[in-house]
C-alpha cells in the first residue's frame, strides 16, 4: 500500500485528499501519534518538502502531534481565503444543466468547507432541496423524504423520471 505523495498544490480539495488518505492508512496501520508526523513528512516531496523543511526549525519536533502538524498544513495550503471562497462558492451553488449525479457531486465536494451545514442531515438535505431545479425538487418535495440520502434518492429518480415524460413529448 503506498501513500500517495504531496507535492504542494494550489487546490485545496488535493490538499485535503492527501489528508485523508494518510489518516486512512495511518488507521489501517494502527499508527500511533508520534509516528504520524514522521510518516507525513516522509511523503512531502518537492515545494511540501520545502514548506516543510521551513516549517519544523519553528517547532520542536520531538513532541509535535498530527493535529499540530494538520492544522499547520491546512494553514499553509487552506489558507482562510481559499476556505472562503470554498464556503462563498457552496452557498451560491445552483444546479443549472448540470445533471443531478454531477450536481450531487459538487455538492458534496463544497459540504467539505461548511460542516455547520454537512455535519446536520436534515441542514444538509434542506439546503440541497433549495438549490435544485424546480422540475426535480417539485417531485422530490411530494415524496416526503427526510434524510439527505433519501433525499438524493429521490432527486436521481425525479430526474429520470422527468427524462422519461420529455421522452414520450417527442
Amino acid at each position: 500500500m503506498n501513500p500517495p505523495g504531496f507535492v504542494g498544490s494550489a487546490d485545496p480539495l488535493i490538499a485535503m485528499e492527501w489528508v485523508k488518505a494518510i489518516e486512512a492508512i495511518f488507521d489501517y496501520l494502527l499508527f500511533e501519534d508520534n509516528d504520524r508526523v514522521s510518516c507525513a513528512v516522509f511523503f512531502l516531496t518537492k515545494t511540501a518538502r520545502i514548506w516543510w523543511e521551513a516549517t519544523k526549525v519553528t517547532i520542536n519536533v520531538q513532541t509535535f502531534q498530527w493535529n499540530e502538524f494538520k492544522e499547520l498544513f491546512y494553514d499553509k495550503y487552506l489558507s482562510t481565503n481559499v476556505k472562503t471562497q470554498k464556503v462563498k462558492e457552496f452557498l451560491e451553488l445552483k444546479q443549472g444543466n448540470l445533471n443531478v449525479n454531477d450536481y450531487i457531486l459538487k455538492f458534496e465536494e463544497g459540504c467539505l468547507f461548511v460542516p455547520f451545514i454537512a455535519s446536520n442531515d436534515k441542514d444538509r438535505g434542506e439546503h440541497l432541496m433549495r438549490v435544485l431545479r424546480a422540475e426535480i425538487s417539485r417531485d422530490v418535495r411530494m415524496s416526503k423524504a427526510t434524510t439527505y440520502k433519501e433525499i438524493v434518492e429521490k432527486n436521481l429518480l425525479a430526474e429520470h423520471d422527468e427524462k422519461e415524460i420529455e421522452k414520450t413529448k417527442l
